[in-house]
């Protein structure tokens, strides 16, 4: 019986089951769409057992949706990318205790300009704006626009591109306060809600460096970056240990290796002695698999 059974919530506390909360947010998963959410709340009703945690219901509505997605109906793709999404906020308010409709949610601009977020962000963002710019920009955030990610785009954008604790509007909203920063003062907000808008939406797409790094310290603000190898050992090694600089701090890099012998070729007199460009290529390949885009670094 649903009524004996007990949930977990994310706080540890168990409370009964309450079905119309679930049922509640079936039809705002489901809203707009061509997915019935009594259709989704029946497909978890089964999955339902005494102990449950809230993230278990959380990841069977997810999984409930997929299996339903097919080419008859993608829509529901949509539901479970909504409520992935929704999950995630949860998580993240339960962690730090506000979220977009909190009335603490100010903490937000008071934390940044306080510092408790230094280190977390680039400076450029304290440097540049003063709380009542900071106060201004908080206001142009939309929570809806979390919610237009089909499930494919919004794992990828919670597991790769957010920091700890940072809902998905954040991290938009400092992006663009962080690429409006080189305008005139005058400008300079203005600009940035036009970058906001458009890049929230969807309007304008960031490439990956920029996206993911720019708003942490010494975050790249170029996706990226070409650099030539001359043909020899001082050039090759310094610009190995240039791609590993730009990749560890978020840059992509093209590099230009025609300059480098063909296998075959002559060195200090010596016929056949060189390898070609393949020994350097895996040297490199080696060099980005160690030092990535996210800025791990083995062996710091």
């Amino acid at each position: 019986m649903l009524e004996l059974i007990s949930v977990i919530r994310r706080c540890g506390k168990a409370v009964p089951l309450n079905i119309q909360k679930i049922r509640t947010v079936c039809e705002w998963a489901c809203k707009g769409l061509n997915c019935s959410p009594l259709e989704l709340e029946g497909s978890l009703t089964a999955r339902l057992k005494d102990g449950i945690t809230t993230k278990e219901i959380q990841d069977n509505l997810i999984n409930c949706a997929l299996e339903k997605c097919d080419l008859s109906n993608a829509d529901w793709r949509f539901v479970a990318g909504r409520l992935h999404i929704w999950g995630y906020n949860q998580d993240v308010i339960a962690s730090r205790g506000y979220g977009y409709e909190s009335e603490d949610f100010n903490t937000f601009v008071y934390q940044a300009i306080g510092g408790v977020h230094r280190g977390k962000y680039s400076d450029v963002i304290w440097k540049t704006y003063d709380h009542d710019d900071l106060a201004e920009a908080q206001s142009w955030i939309k929570p809806e626009w979390d919610y237009d990610y089909d499930y494919a785009g919004a794992a990828l954008l919670t597991n790769r591109y957010l920091q700890k604790d940072e809902l998905i509007q954040e991290m938009y909203l400092i992006t663009c306060l962080l690429i409006a920063s080189v305008e005139k003062s005058s400008d300079r907000l203005a600009y940035a809600k036009q970058f906001y808008e458009k890049v929230a939406q969807r309007k304008i797409g960031l490439a990956t460096p920029i996206l993911a790094n720019l708003r942490a310290p010494d975050g790249n603000g170029t996706s990226c970056f070409i650099h030539t190898i001359e043909d020899n050992l001082d050039s090759i090694f310094d610009e190995i240990k240039n791609a590993a600089k730009i990749s560890k701090n978020g840059g992509g890099i093209g590099t230009n290796l025609s300059k480098i012998r063909a296998t075959g070729s002559s060195v200090m007199g010596k016929p056949n002695a060189i390898g070609g460009v393949i020994p350097w290529v895996k040297i490199l390949n080696d060099t980005a698999i160690a030092v990535n885009q996210s800025g791990i670094v083995t062996g710091k």
